[in-house]
């Protein structure tokens, strides 16, 4: 999730575990706390490989391995801060859960997080939130702040806490219905379209949880959806791609392979020039619903390109014009909730 969020989530651990005894200070540890994991990227000052940083970000400081025993040293400085005045049990706890909580909210978007490092680097998301959803942070961080303006033994503050904790639960259960809900339509219409498949995901849209990306593939085609729990009995459309997958036949490496690992298989590659394929992973779902080229449809995608004996990775970013986001957040609404027309 974005940083403002994983603030958030932060300081909600800190006032439910310590808001008692601390005050104020508990969500300001709490918020620290869930900021570290994603201090890895700051390690892009000084690595500058992409393949690199694709295995480090969400990578050990994501892993619950990882948080058991940083929580011990934080935990320790954090007690020496105040003198001892809070217990040390106490604060390895705010630390341990404020780090690991960051992980899980992390491993409900669609990004992947190495959740089981050293032991696996298998990408964990459950894809059942935007990276960006301001319908999950806001309320959560207004309660919170709430909770600033009461003494720490008021009891309505420790009732506000847990109305945030409850209220942002609720909303993450909302979102597995609504996910629930978007697969049920985007396979169905994948049957009644006769559309084979062997995987089928869905993930939800940037900024929301209403409009529905839907993946599937098999060896040969991978087929790309969107659904609005919004749109009624309109039908589902699919944007059809051939994955060209014997065209990674001369360019095993270290890129191509951290591609596919990051894609999740859900990519399909194009050719470009003799010495450069484009590899489109399309886990996100396209970015312009209205387009049908790769490379306008989804904007972000890499280029793999041999120099030598040598296979370098480069990630595709798209350059926007003044105007063209605001054009792309209003193609956005309109998809969602004005699909029926």
């Amino acid at each position: 999730m974005d940083s403002i969020t994983q603030i958030v989530l932060g300081a909600a651990v800190g006032e439910v575990l310590m808001g008692k005894k601390m005050g104020n200070k508990a969500q300001l540890i709490g918020a620290i706390a869930g900021t570290v994991p994603d201090l890895d990227v700051l390690t892009s000052f000084w690595i500058h490989d992409e393949v690199t940083k694709l295995h480090i970000h969400r990578g050990y400081s994501h892993a619950v391995f990882t948080h058991v025993f940083l929580a011990i040293p934080m935990a320790y400085i954090t007690a020496l801060f105040f003198k001892k005045k809070y217990s040390f049990k106490d604060l390895y706890w705010v630390w341990f859960w404020a780090l690991f909580t960051h992980a899980l909210l992390d491993c409900c978007t669609t990004y992947g997080t190495q959740l089981f490092l050293p032991f696996s680097n298998y990408l964990v998301g459950f894809n059942n939130v935007s990276i960006i959803d301001p319908l999950y942070t806001l309320p959560f961080m207004g309660f919170l702040i709430a909770c600033l303006f009461y003494r720490k033994d008021d009891p309505r503050r420790i009732q506000l806490a847990w109305l945030a904790v409850w209220i942002s639960t609720a909303y993450m259960l909302l979102t597995c219905m609504f996910k629930y809900d978007a697969h049920r339509h985007i396979e169905i219409a994948l049957q009644e379209q006769h559309l084979s498949h062997e995987e089928l995901s869905t993930s939800p849209t940037i900024f929301n949880s209403f409009l529905w990306a839907g993946i599937a593939a098999d060896d040969s085609l991978i087929h790309v959806s969107e659904y609005s729990i919004f749109q009624g009995d309109r039908p589902i459309e699919f944007a059809t791609y051939p994955r060209n997958l014997s065209l990674e036949k001369g360019w095993e490496s270290e890129a191509l392979s951290t591609a596919k690992w990051f894609s999740q298989n859900k990519y399909f590659i194009k050719s470009e020039s003799s010495d450069t394929i484009n590899f489109f992973n399309i886990k996100w779902g396209r970015g312009d619903f209205t387009k049908q080229d790769p490379k306008e449809a989804f904007m972000f995608y890499t280029q793999l390109t041999k120099v030598g004996d040598e296979v370098k990775f480069r990630t595709i970013e798209p350059t926007f014009k003044d105007g063209q986001i605001s054009e792309a957040l209003g193609k956005l609404w309109e998809r969602t909730f004005s699909a029926n027309k």
